[in-house]
């Protein structure tokens, strides 16, 4: 079973990539110790005063953090409210631990990103020597004043500060005009992001996603108004369009789509987008009450039935009744019409033993690929077998 559950977190990303075409490059860390396949050659490595390696096509990010074994790991969360989707992976050697973290923001991205992070590999065993980066001080930045006009080669995510960790306050498009007012340096050299101005405020943008050319990137020329807008396909999946000055909105691929009612957007694939979530869809409504379904570890949540055939929950996520007693969402996760309980379920559940006292613990498996006992302490797999944070090893029974 160790064999089995050693990479969960990857193979549940993995499902999502199988038709996914081979990334256009490898990126291998300064240090030679890791290497990624990026989805395509917009994506680029961006200066970060808080992580490893941030590496970004604008709007969308891959983050990886080296720890070593034996150090406390951070609380791993999926928790954002500026992504639709974030996805992580760990991998573990003798002697270091990988955390690679995608978020996805677009999300006709999500193959590519989860295919990206699935493919790290480490080039290093052993290295024994963690690299992070430390908090940093905020007074070893300046800014060198600028004035000028600058254009987005890709859609871009303007922040609160320049690191990835800042708050996201809004967009720009491909092919947006943006008044720069200055050069982020620090101790004195280039860091490798820009101020601008933003809603009226101030802003920060990556040097590697700005041009001072018109149209370097942009979709065949457009021009765009900087208005921006999250829309939702039929499972639930976001998409964030931006309006050219052509009337039309088009997403981060060149889709375009036009606005036809006051609550739905028609893409030029004949697809009918959502302003708001499932009550704006003409035809689909409720068929019936809502009703109690359950994570693996036993959290509850609710589905409704919708006139379409299908189920959704409080977050749009469509769900397929699988005739086994669990409900099947177009996101990958599956809920239980009952919730398991312990030990029921080899697949989700694990019994493991303390080496130290012999004392039994029960685990599950969720669907995130994290591992938790009914108190919310974190386990992981690794050669040996399974440790806590505590670092406490244990061998697993069943």
């Amino acid at each position: 079973m160790i064999k089995k559950t050693i990479f969960a977190t990857l193979a549940a990303a993995a499902i999502l990539c199988l038709a996914v075409p081979a990334a256009a490059e490898t990126y291998t860390t300064s240090d030679g110790v890791l290497s990624i396949e990026l989805p395509n050659e917009s994506w680029k490595e961006m200066q970060d005063p808080l992580k490893w390696v941030a590496l970004s096509d604008g709007a969308n990010l891959i983050t990886i953090e080296h720890y070593s074994n034996g150090e406390t790991l951070p609380a791993m969360t999926i928790a954002d409210d500026h992504y639709v989707n974030v996805y992580q992976a760990v991998v573990s050697t003798q002697n270091e631990v990988f955390i690679i973290t995608g978020s996805v923001v677009d999300s006709v991205k999500i193959a590519d990103v989860c295919n990206a992070i699935v493919s790290a590999k480490v080039l290093q065993y052993d290295t024994k020597l963690a690299i992070k980066k430390d908090a940093v001080n905020a007074g070893e930045f300046t800014v060198v004043p600028m004035d000028a006009t600058m254009y987005a080669t890709s859609g871009v995510n303007v922040r609160s500060g320049c690191s990835t960790n800042d708050q996201i306050l809004g967009a720009v498009a491909q092919g947006e005009s943006v008044h720069v007012t200055g050069k982020v340096q620090r101790n004195g050299a280039d860091y490798g992001w820009y101020q601008v101005s933003f809603n009226s405020g101030t802003g920060y943008i990556n040097a590697s996603f700005l041009s001072d050319k018109a149209g370097e990137g942009s979709q065949s020329g457009k021009q765009f108004t900087g208005e921006a807008k999250t829309i939702y396909e039929i499972d639930g999946a976001a998409v964030t369009v931006y309006k050219a000055a052509d009337g039309y909105w088009y997403d981060s691929q060149g889709t375009k789509y036009d606005w036809i009612t006051e609550y739905e957007f028609s893409a030029e694939n004949g697809a009918v987008l959502s302003v708001n979530r499932p009550q704006a869809y003409t035809g689909n409504t409720p068929s019936g009450d809502s009703f109690t379904v359950y994570w693996g570890n036993g959290n509850a949540d609710s589905l409704t039935p919708y006139s379409d055939g299908y189920y959704y929950s409080d977050e749009w996520v469509r769900y397929s009744a699988g005739g086994d007693g669990a409900y099947y969402g177009a996101d990958g996760t599956t809920l239980y019409a009952q919730a398991p309980s312990y030990g029921s379920n080899e697949e989700t559940y694990h019994k493991i033993l303390d080496q130290n006292t012999g004392a039994a613990v029960i685990i599950s498996e969720n669907p995130d690929g994290s591992m938790t006992d009914e108190a919310g302490n974190n386990y992981y797999f690794n050669d040996n077998g399974v440790y806590d944070d505590a670092e406490n090893t244990y061998d697993v029974l069943w």
